[in-house]
Formats: structure tokens, sequence, C-alpha cells
């Protein structure tokens, strides 16, 4: 047969065949044509398209930012492309190292909370409201749980904006999405690049915004994703679009 169909494709690179069906859903892959015999088929530079989408996923792109530089291919010069990876770099290094020193900040935040939870005795006391195990526990001494600290996303305009564009494009590549109050859930290929990709989202959101939680269901059809973050954050919002179907 000339040409390569879904499942021999996906075998020789490595992935599932699902992620060749949605990558070339997504526009991130050349589509498939019709062989003599009927069946849809690949031509072997798709083994490079997929090997060119899995580096760039490695570096942290979005499926979105693929998808543009693939569009570019066919029209665009090496020169202005490579302009555009460069910037494209220049911010994730940026991004990263901002994390890293949240991470670092939080590190020295829970050994804080560990040192003083360790200096103290309580001895025989009764363990309730307003013991040291719960008053303790404030990251930042002399907040009370009466006056927490209101959310407010530690990226920069830049990073945000980056952030953002990935969980919409999540969120776009999702077979269903819900929202609820304080609640959003996604349904998505549960390939494993896909669930890599969604697990290293997660931890990077959860360095910045420590009030989001993520629940990360895997079967072997699907995974769901729940996001949960107080509604007053306002963090939904800026994650997932309004137009979002409403939870029942």
């Amino acid at each position: 047969m000339d040409g390569l169909r879904v499942s021999e494709l996906a075998e020789r690179a490595g992935v599932a065949p699902s992620t060749v069906r949605f990558y070339e859903r997504a526009g991130l892959l050349s589509p498939a044509r019709r062989a003599a015999n009927g069946y849809r088929v690949f031509d072997e530079s798709a083994l490079d398209e997929l090997a060119f989408i899995s580096r760039a996923k490695g570096i942290g792109m979005s499926l979105e930012d693929i998808a543009d530089l693939v569009a570019s291919w066919p029209v665009g010069e090496c020169r202005p492309l490579q302009a555009r990876l460069r910037a494209y770099l220049g911010g994730r290094i940026s991004q990263v190292r901002q994390q890293a020193a949240e991470m670092g900040m939080f590190d020295r935040q829970l050994q804080a909370v560990l040192d003083r939870l360790s200096a103290r005795d309580p001895g025989p006391e009764h363990c309730g409201r307003g013991c040291i195990c719960e008053a303790d526990l404030d990251l930042a001494p002399g907040q009370t749980s009466a006056d927490p600290a209101p959310w407010g996303c530690s990226l920069d305009s830049d990073a945000l904006a980056s952030r953002t564009a990935q969980w919409r494009a999540l969120a776009a590549a999702a077979t269903s999405t819900e929202r609820g109050s304080g609640t959003a859930r996604l349904m998505l290929p549960a390939d494993p690049e896909m669930i890599a990709a969604v697990a290293a989202l997660c931890a990077a959101e959860t360095a910045c915004c420590p009030h989001a939680r993520f629940l990360l269901e895997v079967t072997a059809g699907h995974m769901i994703l729940t996001v949960e973050a107080p509604s007053t954050t306002g963090l939904l919002d800026t994650l997932f679009p309004a137009s979002t179907p409403s939870l029942q």
C-alpha cells in the first residue's frame, strides 16, 4: 500500500492511534488521503511531522502554538520562523525561572511551618479550633483564617497570558468541557503524551495558585481533569471561557 494507515503511523511514531486522529483534526498533521483500496493513509512525511510535534511539546509549546507554526511552513521562510521560536524559548525560560523562584519561596514557607510545629510540645492539651495545630499552619505568620489573603496570580502579564493560552488550548482539545460553581471538568484523550502534558500544566499552576486543586482520572478510553477553585477568586473565569456548558 502506498502510504501508512493510522495504526501503522501510530506504531512507527510511538503514539496512540487516537493521538494521530486528534492531531489531524487539530490541523497539526497533513490530512490523510484515500488510497486506491479506499483506506485513509498518510504519507511518510507524517512521521517527521509527529516528531516535530513531540519535540515542540517537549519544550513546553502549546498545541495552538505548534499548529500556528505548522500552518506557516508551506509559505514561511526559515528566518522569521526561527525568530518566533527564539522569542518563544526566551519567554519560556523566563517562565521556568520564575516558577523555580516561586517553588523555592514555597519550599521556605513550608519549612517555616514545619519549624513552628516542631518547636512546640503541646503535651496533653485538647486539640481543636484555635490550637497550635491549626494556627501554626499559616504560611504567613500573623494572618488569621478569618482574614485570608485574597487570591492573586503571581505570574507577570506575559507569563499569565501564556499560561491562559495553554489552558484554553487544553479546553479546546477536550471532547467535552463543563463548568460549575468553583469547578470545571474536562474530558480529554487518554494518550501518554496528553496525560504528561496535563500533569505538567497542573503542577505548574499549583506553584503559583495554591488555592487551586486538580484531580486527574485516567481510564483506558479517556481521562477526566477536574479543576476546583473558589468562585470568588475568578481563576476558572480566567482559565476557561464563560460560554463553557454548566455542570448538571
